[in-house]
């Protein structure tokens, strides 16, 4: 007999990426456009942009985040609803499915480092509270707040396997590390951006925004509580993706742009997607040979 409560937090229907909605909707209209992303020597090829958000061409579309090469997870608010649920895109088969349905609205969904589990944010319906909590892949349960007595958390990024770092929002906002497991936490620094990025080393790079015309990428090791300057953002750019080899990627306007903290000294332009019709990117997420970004309409 299948648990009505279980459907009612999980959104189990299939759908194929062609789909179409009606209209509404009130959060800013985004789409998710997915590129070949592929590095030759020292060369980037951005090729073959296609939209992934078909099923909800203008609205709400955002945070995407690979779970595994095929699988792309994001928020979305359809036509209709007033909060965002969590949706998922199989790349292969070429279909989409909503993970989640509640009352309550969930954002930046990202696949937990057991690989079991994956955490939102979670922005309660009745009181606005936002909180950090987790879901099973396999949707065999509802989900548990992770931090019960933490709130106002606005971004998050695992560490590891127990820690993970949070954007507080507040006056002003700061960052706070926590252990899932102890429940304890600490504040590192203030004034923080949303963009958060770890390593396989642990090793946690941030946006610290020292001022309106000063952002800088900054880097925080946690076994001994160190933070050091990486390099300053181009313009107010403050989302960025982090490659195996420690290359930072990050959007500006509509140019994709590259910087190595070994190699470079300066961002290197590594390509422009002003001619397939993206002015602004305000998001992305890569994982092999993909790149997804989010353009704002």
């Amino acid at each position: 007999m299948i648990n009505m409560s279980i459907l009612k937090r999980w959104g189990l229907a299939f759908f194929f990426i062609s789909a179409t909605f009606a209209s509404f909707a009130q959060l800013p209209a985004s789409d998710l456009i997915l590129f070949d992303f592929k590095k030759v020597n020292s060369e980037y090829f951005i090729t073959n942009g296609k939209m992934l958000n078909k099923f909800n061409k203008g609205f709400y579309n955002n945070q995407p985040s690979f779970f595994d090469a095929q699988m792309l997870y994001f928020s979305a608010q359809t036509p209709g609803k007033e909060q965002t649920d969590i949706y998922a895109i199989d790349l292969l088969r070429q279909k989409y499915w909503q993970v989640t349905d509640t009352p309550d609205g969930e954002y930046s969904p990202t696949l937990m480092p057991t690989k079991r589990h994956f955490s939102v944010i979670v922005q309660e319906d009745k009181t606005n509270v936002q909180k950090l909590w987790q879901f099973p892949v396999d949707q065999s349960n509802l989900g548990s707040d992770i931090f019960p007595g933490i709130t106002g958390v606005g971004y998050h990024c695992w560490i590891d396997r127990e820690h993970v770092a949070m954007f507080i929002v507040g006056e002003p906002h700061k960052m706070v590390i926590a252990n899932r497991i102890t429940k304890s936490q600490k504040v590192v620094i203030e004034d923080i951006g949303r963009g958060m990025k770890a390593n396989r080393q642990g090793l946690l790079y941030f946006i610290h925004k020292i001022g309106d015309d000063n952002w800088l990428l900054k880097r925080y090791d946690s076994s001994n509580n160190t933070i050091i300057t990486i390099v300053q953002t181009p313009g107010q750019s403050e989302d960025f993706e982090l490659m195996p080899d420690e290359t930072i990627i990050m959007g500006s306007g509509s140019d994709l742009l590259a910087f190595n903290p070994d190699f470079s000294k300066e961002w290197k332009k590594i390509g422009s997607l002003a001619d397939v019709g993206i002015q602004e990117i305000t998001r992305l997420s890569i994982i092999g040979q993909k790149l997804v970004v989010v353009s704002k309409k």
